[in-house]
């Protein structure tokens, strides 16, 4: 059941098969192996199915090397690293480039998820 409510909001039927299948692969271990398992297992899914992290498009800001979560910026299309120094730099896709320009959860030029 706990599967099925992981997997409910994906599109992709691959992503879902895939998540589906290493949850129940681990799903015998004790709980704290699980716990590593499940998040290894989701991570692997996600790359798998070519998920992307954002940067920020300024050189000079340390999100520029080191990418940032999709979570941590939710609808935020702006650099919040930036933004207090009154730059409006633009959140982009670490795997293409494009820069995010609405509160997409997808790249919207190589539609690689945002993770």
């Amino acid at each position: 059941m706990q599967c099925d409510l992981l997997v409910s909001n994906f599109k992709d039927p691959k992503t879902i098969g895939f998540v589906k299948d290493n949850i129940k692969r681990i799903s015998d271990g004790s709980s704290s192996h699980c716990a590593g398992a499940l998040k290894l297992g989701l991570k692997k899914a996600f790359e798998k199915n070519g998920g992307v992290k954002l940067q920020c498009s300024y050189s000079g800001c340390p999100y520029y090397n080191s990418h940032v979560p999709y979570l941590s910026v939710g609808s935020t299309y702006y650099c919040q690293t930036c933004t207090p120094h009154g730059w409006n730099h633009w959140l982009r896709c670490a795997g293409c480039g494009c820069s995010r320009t609405g509160a997409y959860s997808v790249c919207q030029n190589c539609k690689k998820m945002f993770i």
